[in-house]
């Protein structure tokens, strides 16, 4: 048997027999309820699948048709790829068979086929005019050219002809991408004797497997799936587009409710800002007022938005533009996907669209760039569209898991416009893990910035050899990470004038010069140190001594280190090279002959105090000419 990853939803006015159909061409009833039972209409969503000719199986999910319960229709509605229209022969198009394909076309299905329910009751003629009521209905939509089936749930008349037409609609949907962040928004919630809270939903992107770890959002909650059905048969795993079935373990009934959505933990994140592009219906009574408060459907969840007009004053009937929504609470939603908007005090389908940016900033009313931003949010290629991401998320850069949560991408796609743009170099990689990608332009836009930075500090400071890099990220990049500057340094001076050494930076450029007016200064401190020889001044005493202040001592010390005429015992002692080295041979003449030496030995052996003797011991280790074994020293090979 065939498993195509399809769900298949109802629309249509109440007790035009959508559950009476469904149960004709599955046996099932999708009334589950006391109340749906003794009532006779449908109150809830209802599931079950439906076994093609072929053997395919596929999901059908049956919406309530009363406009009490439209917010059930819009959930239900939500992953559908295909859509029955059901009209009752003997009624026609009635008011929620209007509002239901205007959902469904705001929800962006693409695919349907018609049912005219209750042959049985109505003759040719009233056939006939049903028939062109229902043309007009769905002139412009994307229904237009679906095929009408009457039928009759009560003789069976046209229900295999139904079934084979829905088996020809399914081989013309393409079944949906896996490789994209799993998202099952939840449509309902229920306890299951011996297996605990289980919920159900269209998995809408991605996969999941049983022993999957998962998240509630917007709750954060997480629990392990125990177990998972398709089609209520037990499955190993779930993927796009199927009705599935999950069994959640370390999570109560009551912790969970429709409209949350499972994820698998950290791929994505609750908002309660998002761009998008609204078009309003023909049919809405009232136009959306710049700041006003609507009813906003996403997924399995309502939540009360006020709208933002970004680009309008106002949006009446048939009227489209940009807005930003702003909610109290959060929401779970991605780039692309589709929302509709009702009115909030009386209830009635105005508009819809699709989200373009899930993280926005908030944006002013008619200004150019966030008007030129959305635009191409919504109407550029994907690749303007990953450029732009991570252009715009500065020097912090933009990780693979965030490019596919602002995109909402499938992977594959992601990875071949980030493959092009790094050949092309519009792109840079930072080799840390995960590794940010960043724009070739703003790397360019800071190349510049630390040129300039760094000429200005070598006129500034002909002696030192190069800018500390941490001062250098102060100056620069204060927000940046320590480790995450280092990697970028090391990237982008390919591109620069300047050189990284250890913890400097400097132009290729500069070399050290001596400023005629530090001359004297410098020649004092040599002399100083010269005549310091084994037992030199200490910086403190130095700058007593000379009368300069240490910060010009350090400069000039750190340049005749360089120069090699001094040598670094301690941030506070420096000793004249040359007697550094005649007691560096002394030394090594001591343990060849010796094997072994002490402090107290070395001291004796040079007169030094031990201010002087443990400095020099050590430096002899960093140099690698003595190792130190215990309290004693001996000669490293």
């Amino acid at each position: 048997m065939t498993t195509r990853t399809l769900v298949l939803g109802t629309a249509g006015h109440i007790d035009h027999g959508k559950t009476a159909l469904i149960r004709a061409m599955t046996g099932v009833d999708t009334d589950r309820l006391k109340e749906e039972k003794e009532r006779g209409i449908t109150t809830e969503l209802g599931f079950t699948h439906l076994t093609l000719p072929s053997g395919t199986e596929i999901g059908i999910v049956d919406v309530p048709g009363h406009e009490k319960f439209v917010r059930h229709m819009v959930a239900g509605a939500s992953g559908l790829d295909c859509v029955l229209l059901v009209v009752a022969a003997d009624e026609g198009v009635m008011p929620q068979t209007v509002e239901h394909v205007q959902i469904c076309r705001l929800l962006g299905v693409r695919k349907g086929l018609i049912a005219i329910t209750k042959r049985d009751l109505v003759d040719e003629e009233m056939l006939e005019l049903v028939r062109d009521d229902i043309g007009d209905l769905v002139k412009g939509t994307f229904l237009e050219d679906a095929p009408m089936y009457p039928v009759s749930s009560v003789t069976g008349e046209g229900i295999p002809e139904l079934v084979e037409a829905i088996e020809a609609v399914t081989r013309e949907i393409q079944s949906r991408e896996t490789d994209q962040i799993f998202r099952l928004p939840i449509d309902r919630v229920f306890t299951m004797k011996g297996f605990g809270t289980v919920i159900t939903g269209t998995l809408i992107s991605g996969m999941l497997k049983v022993g999957d770890e998962i998240e509630i959002l917007p709750s954060g909650k997480r629990c392990k799936v125990r177990g998972i059905q398709v089609h209520n048969q037990p499955a190993a795993s779930s993927v796009a587009g199927q009705r599935t079935a999950v069994n959640l373990q370390g999570v109560e009934k009551r912790e969970v409710q429709r409209g949350e959505v499972l994820i698998h933990p950290g791929t994505l994140t609750p908002t309660r800002r998002l761009d998008g592009h609204l078009t309003m219906l023909p049919t809405a009574e009232h136009p959306i007022t710049h700041a006003s408060t609507h009813r906003f459907h996403v997924g399995t969840s309502l939540h009360l938005a006020k709208i933002y007009l970004l680009d309008k004053e106002n949006l009446g009937p048939s009227d489209e533009g940009f807005v930003q929504f702003v909610f109290e609470e959060p929401v779970i939603a991605l780039p692309k996907d589709r929302f509709v908007i009702r009115g909030s005090g009386k209830i009635q389908t105005l508009g819809g669209g699709e989200i373009l940016a899930i993280h926005p900033p908030r944006r002013k009313r008619n200004a150019k760039r966030s008007l030129e931003t959305l635009k191409l949010l919504k109407d550029g290629t994907d690749r303007e569209k990953v450029l732009f991401i991570v252009g715009d998320s500065g020097l912090k850069g933009a990780t693979f898991s965030a490019l596919m949560e602002q995109t909402n991408f499938t992977g594959k796609v992601l990875r071949e416009i980030l493959d092009e743009a790094l050949k092309k170099r519009d792109i840079i990689r930072i080799d840390l893990n995960p590794p940010p990608y960043l724009h070739a332009r703003l790397i360019d836009d800071l190349t510049g910035r630390i040129e300039r930075v760094l000429t200005a500090f070598h006129e500034a400071n002909p002696l030192k050899e190069g800018m500390e890099k941490e001062v250098l990220r102060s100056q620069i990049a204060p927000d940046t990470d320590k480790k995450f500057w280092d990697h970028l340094l090391a990237v982008i001076q390919e591109k620069g004038k300047f050189v990284v050494q250890q913890d400097t930076v400097r132009l290729k450029t500069h070399r050290q010069a001596v400023d005629p007016t530090f001359q004297k200064t410098i020649e004092a401190v040599e002399r100083s140190l010269r005549e310091g020889s084994t037992h030199p001044p200490t910086l403190k005493e130095l700058s007593a001594n000379l009368r300069q202040p240490p910060e010009t001592l350090k400069t000039i010390l750190a340049f005749l280190t360089k120069e090699n005429k001094c040598v670094k015992l301690t941030e506070e002692i420096f000793m004249d090279a040359k007697a550094f080295e005649e007691i560096k041979r002394s030394t090594v003449e001591f343990l060849k002959k010796n094997g072994e030496l002490t402090v107290q030995s070395f001291k004796e052996l040079t007169g030094l105090s031990r201010k002087f003797a443990v400095p020099i011991l050590e430096r002899f280790d960093k140099e690698r000419i003595t190792i130190r074994i215990d309290q004693k020293r001996v000669l490293r090979g």
